[in-house]
């Protein structure tokens, strides 16, 4: 290595009068072995491309200043027309699920009652003479 720099030296100080020892170097001898090989049969075909790119650029706060102030948000996404209403199937089957739900609610506080009352009865010694208990439906 330092008699390349020596060389290169002497060459940069008399140009007409130095030589360039000739030093094998491993790198260089792989770089010239490489050059002297014929090129790569190798041929890639240009490959088209097949999609776009739109780059478009925004100013910050754009949109505030592009829409009038006065004018109404878009509207969102309705369900297309196909000759019924969505929501009203939605919202009567609702309704339905409500009502069988009251009615079950509604049997299972009846029978609720009716057997707290008839455990009130139970424990009374004049059953016959209270009203509540003396009525058909405490009997059940």
């Amino acid at each position: 290595m330092y008699a390349a720099l020596l060389a290169l030296a002497l060459a940069a100080a008399d140009p007409g009068q130095a030589q360039v020892p000739d030093v094998a170097d491993p790198q260089v001898e792989r770089v010239r072995a490489a050059l002297e090989k014929p090129p790569s049969r190798l041929t890639l075909p240009e490959v088209k491309p097949d999609f776009k790119v739109h780059i478009e650029e925004r100013r910050p706060l754009q949109d505030i200043f592009d829409v009038p102030p006065w004018q109404l948000p878009p509207i969102g996404w309705t369900p297309p027309a196909v000759g019924f209403n969505l929501m009203s199937l939605v919202t009567k089957a609702a309704k339905a699920l409500g009502d069988v739900k009251r009615g079950h609610d509604l049997h299972v506080a009846r029978d609720e009652v009716q057997r707290a009352i008839a455990e009130y009865c139970a424990a009374q010694p004049n059953t016959a003479e209270i009203q509540i208990c003396s009525s058909s439906s405490a009997i059940r």
